[in-house]
């Protein structure tokens, strides 16, 4: 036996190895650190925190829909503040229309026959549209009154009679059929005014008004060369004058290219955004109710259209307000534009006109000056042929002399 293996035969053993050792010969292959598990109190225990886990739940799900219900109650209420000032805005706006309209149609403010004659046949157009109101409403609001008012007082009925006896079928298919027949109406009718509408959108559209509107909206601005006032003013240097109309030319050249950039990609936008016109239109009615200056206003209209347009997702309403503020962002440019030119244009024909006024005061200046000379001129030659006539004949060149270093100074 070598040394390793005689190292690695002897072992060092210890006391408490020893009696440990005894214990585990004992008792056996069981350990009396090991205790037997209990596993109807571990199901129970894991029954309590599996029932305390659902409580937790209930209540974080209660919490969240409170939570849910008072962010919605905060938000309508927010909306309803702003359909409020917004009402109050649109009332304002009613009754000074109403008002200017009512003066306009005043006999004190239409003078000549004419103007009395459309005024006549206005106010017979405008009575001739109360009567066919009155005559829709007893048409189609009336029945649903009366149907109401019938069903309630049935309904009544039905609660007194309950103790009693039943009520037999047949009467309440006779209002189920009453009330179909009023819902057929109704949609008849519904169906009735958007083909008129239809109808009538197409009048206006066929008249041109929206498209002259947007071109006025869109300020499409025609640069023009040189001002007629330039043009056709009588100017007594043409050098001044060539230089000045350059000037114009200039100035129209500058602007025209800014100008033309604008317009052609305003051109290139489409009108409503890709959508169609009425979405377009709602989408901008919703969101001028809300101005800037209002406390998380884009939250507010962010939900108000999500509200009204469900079939859309929040990033086409997103990737359509970009659309839109991409829109209006170019509007004003072109508008910026244009008015920068006319300001521009207004300062340089102030200052060719001043310019052409004082050319013509020194043209002025110059020909009194040449006028004053040629009579000096003048009254020299007859001074001179009046001292020739005078004097002797030896002093005659003399005086010639003289007269000739007096034309030559002058």
């Amino acid at each position: 036996m070598s040394g390793r293996d005689l190292h690695g035969f002897i072992t060092n053993c210890r006391t408490e190895d020893l009696e440990k050792l005894t214990l585990r010969m004992k008792d056996g292959l069981g350990s009396s650190k090991y205790k037997p598990a209990e596993y109807e109190k571990l199901h129970a225990i894991v029954d309590a925190k599996r029932l305390q886990s659902a409580h937790i739940a209930q209540k974080v799900k209660r919490t969240l829909r409170a939570a849910k219900e008072t962010k919605e109650s905060s938000l309508l209420r927010q909306h309803r503040q702003v359909w409020s000032r917004e009402n109050i805005k649109l009332a304002n706006a009613g009754e000074k229309a109403e008002a200017e309209l009512q003066g306009f149609l005043r006999p004190n403010g239409l003078g000549s026959r004419t103007d009395k004659g459309i005024l006549s046949e206005l106010l017979d157009h405008e009575l001739l549209l109360e009567s066919e109101l009155e005559a829709f409403r007893c048409a189609t609001v009336e029945p649903i009154w009366q149907l109401r008012d019938d069903l309630q007082y049935r309904l009544t009925e039905v609660q007194h009679q309950q103790h009693h006896q039943p009520p037999q079928l047949a009467d309440w298919e006779k209002v189920l059929h009453q009330v179909n027949f009023v819902k057929d109406q109704q949609d008849a009718i519904n169906e009735k005014l958007h083909t008129e509408y239809l109808a009538i959108e197409e009048d206006i559209l066929s008249l041109g008004v929206e498209e002259s509107s947007t071109k006025t909206a869109d300020c499409l601005v025609q640069v023009d060369q040189v001002p007629e006032e330039v043009l056709y003013l009588d100017c007594p240097y043409p050098g001044l004058t060539a230089s000045l109309i350059q000037e114009f030319q200039s100035l129209s050249e500058k602007y025209q290219s800014r100008l033309q950039s604008v317009q052609d990609r305003l051109q290139g936008l489409d009108r409503f955004c890709g959508w169609s016109a009425d979405d377009h239109l709602r989408f901008q009615m919703t969101v001028s109710q809300y101005p800037h200056d209002l406390h998380n206003h884009r939250a507010l209209y962010m939900d108000m259209l999500q509200r009204l347009f469900p079939h859309r997702s929040r990033q086409e309403l997103i990737n359509h307000k970009l659309s839109w503020d991409w829109q209006r962002f170019t509007q004003t440019q072109l508008r910026v534009v244009a008015q920068s030119w006319q300001r521009d244009r207004a300062d340089l024909l102030f200052k060719v006109l001043v310019t052409l006024e004082e050319a013509r005061q020194a043209y002025q200046e110059e020909l009194a000056l040449h006028t004053d000379r040629q009579h000096q001129q003048e009254i020299c030659s007859r001074l001179s042929d009046k001292t020739l006539g005078l004097v002797p004949s030896w002093a005659s060149g003399n005086v010639i002399r003289s007269r000739e270093a007096v034309f030559d100074w002058h």
